[in-house]
């Protein structure tokens, strides 16, 4: 990179060089060609304006004579006679090219004129002059030789100094890139002895505020983020070997023991510890899985019309039938699109998780707003502590106390829940609960689905009743909907 920058910003400033080079050359050309021409046009005019009022004797002499900037003066009549000129100049007139420029004043100027007896080249301005019926050129030459050589002069001495500017400009360049690129090579050197092991390492971050501190903060943000993502896959690893291993000691034990006894084991061991046990570590293998798909390419997600209170009331009923708490419920008809399992699973997974940690009380509740679905669920248990609940979402993440309280969960329902709100184009959060517990807040997008329609309320009004409890319609109002209390 040092290489190709000196080699790009030596060429720019060859081809700078070379154009400011140019135009001040052509701009000397010009200034000197013009300072000839006012020179000699100044005394042709001079002439001819005496020529025009006495003749050829009415010139002064002085202007005949060589002087600064001119150094051949001719007056030619009409037959092509030199009757006046300069002391030296040649007695036959001097040929100028007929298509020499012309202004309005009839003055004529010619470069390159090329007189008899000189071998200088001459620039000259020629006018004219009318007396007694007589026309009579006058041509003022000034030699342009001298000037011509102090111009190619310049352009040699330009000529030498390109390539000694150049080096000069090139050599400073590379010196700066070197010094420039320098924090560059130690972040380099830094990166490359990073390992995977040592992902805690940093690269050193310049003090200057440029593009290269930025790119070393860039590195050490997502070195830190590679130090997370590895500590929580080793964290996950852990945690997975951990929840599998109790159930798979428990089987192995029990089959070790039946093969060593000769024992067949008992359907009631098998009804109680067993197939309890697999049906934890499938249900824990499949959770793993979807979570490994929801990594990989994301959940796919079957859109449909769904209606929530539905789902809200089933697992309700569900929860009712299982006598593990009193379940309060308050829900209003919504309609969103998404896939009816997965909100479910979604669903069972904060119902499930708010039994397990209650004391007595779950309440459940559903309300929908302009644009969003909202599934509440709170319970009566210890709550989440503020510092946990940046990591409650994450896999395996159970507090102390359920662990302590149940050994059911694998700290995966809240993740599944998490990836499912997600994939729906919604959230899923906790918050200080109102029965001292905390509350879990599914929300949804209600999206282009039929939600708010009058069949959908009449219908949920009439048929959305949660089994297992004298449940009553608050009025028949269906924006208060259904409270079902035991």
């Amino acid at each position: 990179m040092r290489r190709q920058l000196t080699i790009v910003s030596a060429f720019v400033l060859v081809v700078a060089l070379a154009i400011s080079g140019a135009v001040m050359l052509l701009m000397l050309h010009r200034e000197n060609t013009a300072q000839m021409y006012r020179a000699t046009g100044r005394q042709a005019y001079q002439i001819a304006t005496a020529v025009n009022r006495g003749g050829v004797s009415a010139v002064d002499p002085d202007d005949l004579t060589p002087g600064a900037g001119i150094d051949i003066t001719q007056v030619v009549d009409d037959r092509g006679v030199v009757v006046a000129a300069s002391p030296g100049a040649p007695r036959t007139a001097i040929r100028v090219a007929d298509d020499s420029n012309a202004d309005e004043s009839k003055v004529r100027y010619a470069d390159h004129v090329n007189v008899p007896g000189y071998g200088d080249e001459f620039c000259a301005s020629v006018n004219t002059a009318y007396h007694a019926d007589r026309e009579y050129t006058i041509l003022a030459l000034d030699k342009a030789t001298g000037i011509r050589s102090s111009e190619w002069t310049t352009a040699t001495l330009m000529a030498i100094e390109l390539p000694i500017i150049v080096a000069l400009g090139a050599g400073a360049v590379y010196l700066l890139v070197g010094r420039s690129l320098r924090p560059v090579s130690r972040i380099t050197k830094q990166a490359n002895e990073i390992t995977s092991t040592e992902l805690e390492q940093r690269v050193p971050v310049p003090t200057a505020d440029d593009e290269i501190r930025t790119l070393a903060v860039t590195v050490n943000s997502m070195l830190g983020r590679l130090q997370r993502g590895r500590e929580s896959q080793l964290r996950f690893i852990g945690d997975a070997s951990h929840e599998l291993r109790s159930p798979l000691t428990t089987l192995v034990g029990l089959l070790d023991l039946a093969d060593d006894t000769s024992t067949p084991i008992d359907v009631e061991t098998v009804r109680t510890i067993l197939l309890p046990e697999a049906r934890r570590m499938q249900a824990m293998a499949e959770d793993l899985l979807l979570l490994a798909r929801a990594d990989e390419q994301g959940l796919t997600v079957v859109a449909g019309d769904v209606d929530l209170d539905d789902v809200v009331v089933e697992e309700v009923a569900r929860l009712r039938a299982m006598d593990a708490a009193k379940v309060t419920a308050h829900v209003v008809p919504v309609r969103v699109s998404g896939d009816r399992e997965m909100i479910r699973r979604a669903v069972r997974n904060l119902v499930d998780n708010a039994s397990r940690h209650c004391d007595s009380a779950v309440w459940v509740s559903l309300r929908a707003d302009r644009s969003n679905a909202v599934i509440a669920v709170s319970d009566d248990g210890p709550g989440i502590p503020d510092d946990r609940r940046s990591v409650i979402f994450d896999r395996f993440s159970r507090l102390d106390v359920d662990r302590q309280r149940d050994s059911s969960g694998a700290g995966l329902g809240l993740a599944i829940a998490y990836e499912i709100a997600q994939a729906h184009g919604g959230s899923v959060s906790v918050v200080d609960g109102s029965h001292g517990g905390a509350t879990f807040e599914l929300v949804l997008p209600l999206g282009n689905s039929s939600d708010g329609s009058e069949e959908s309320r009449s219908r949920s009004e009439r048929d959305q009743t949660v089994p297992g409890a004298p449940d009553r319609l608050d009025g028949g109002d269906p924006e208060r909907g259904v409270d079902a209390l035991t």
